[in-house]
């Protein structure tokens, strides 16, 4: 789904081929979160069969053509309806918020807004499982001391990340949800 609503994403402000697709990804989420292009192409097609994007051949100065993928009105429809859904506590609940922030462009403040409130529902949720595992592992009898020493070192990462998180959006909706870099 946070693939689908990238892609999807990105062509609203203009058509792009799929090379372009994957760079922009990875500026948005870093290298190491971004989609292959074995995985890629695949879900232009899948997107191209449900008529939510057309891809036409782009001819390139080197002789290679390109896929130039464009958005269709029913997928505007898909992206709006993907961009506003509630994001699902999941393994990419962190990503798909991402995602999200890189689209506030798109949309109306009130809708900016749900966003970021949804967004800072989780990360006030995230601190909170942070601190209760940092209690559990404190007190946690069936572990070694240096293995407990190592956990609360990388939950205390996690929770300053976690904290640093909330606290950009509680920045951006005390802006009234202008995000600010």
């Amino acid at each position: 789904m946070c693939h689908e609503l990238f892609i999807l994403g990105q062509l609203m402000d203009h058509p792009m081929t799929g090379y372009q697709l994957r760079k922009a990804l990875v500026n948005v989420v870093g290298s190491e979160l971004t989609i292959s292009f074995g995985a890629l192409y695949p879900l232009l097609d899948k997107l191209a069969a449900a008529e939510e994007l057309t891809l036409a051949f782009k001819r390139t100065t080197n002789k290679r053509p390109q896929k130039l993928a464009t958005i269709t009105a029913a997928g505007r429809t898909k992206f709006w309806q993907l961009v506003m859904t509630p994001v699902a506590l999941n393994k990419q609940t962190q990503l798909t918020f991402q995602i999200k922030l890189n689209f506030l462009h798109l949309l109306s403040r009130d809708q900016q807004q749900v966003i970021l409130l949804d967004f800072q529902q989780f990360a006030r949720g995230q601190v909170a499982r942070l601190t209760a595992q940092h209690k559990r592992v404190m007190t946690n009898t069936h572990m070694l001391a240096a293995d407990i020493q190592d956990a609360l070192m990388v939950n205390e990462l996690q929770r300053v990340r976690a904290q640093a998180q909330l606290d950009w959006l509680d920045r951006q909706l005390r802006n009234g949800g202008e995000v600010k870099g």
